[in-house]
């Protein structure tokens, strides 16, 4: 088989990227940095550390997950009205009178 003249110049010398190639290569690049600066702030962000008299509980849910965090009277009135008609109710209530209980808190 024949080849033009100069073909294997061609295919064995390196390509150039174009300036478009370029700016594509440099923005996946800098999505890929920030996204990796976003988890690891995210996982070694501080957290909150429940302290004598308070109560952190964090309920699950379908939609999401909220966290509950008191402490001294509000701690306690929480876990007194978890189950109440007006306070937290079902697997809520019954998730904060166990975290209650762990942190020596009285459940009423």
């Amino acid at each position: 088989m024949i080849l033009p003249p100069g073909h294997h110049e061609a295919v064995t010398s390196r390509r150039e990227f174009s300036k478009r190639e370029k700016w594509i290569v440099g923005s996946v690049a800098a999505t890929v940095a920030i996204l990796a600066v976003a988890i690891v702030i995210a996982l070694t962000g501080p957290k909150q550390t429940s302290a004598p008299g308070c109560v952190d509980v964090l309920i699950t849910g379908v939609t999401g997950a909220a966290s509950i965090h008191q402490c001294g009277a509000n701690a306690r009135a929480l876990c007194r009205d978890a189950g109440r008609p007006l306070g937290y109710t079902g697997l809520t209530a019954q998730e904060i009178r166990a975290t209650c209980r762990m942190d020596g808190l009285p459940v009423g």
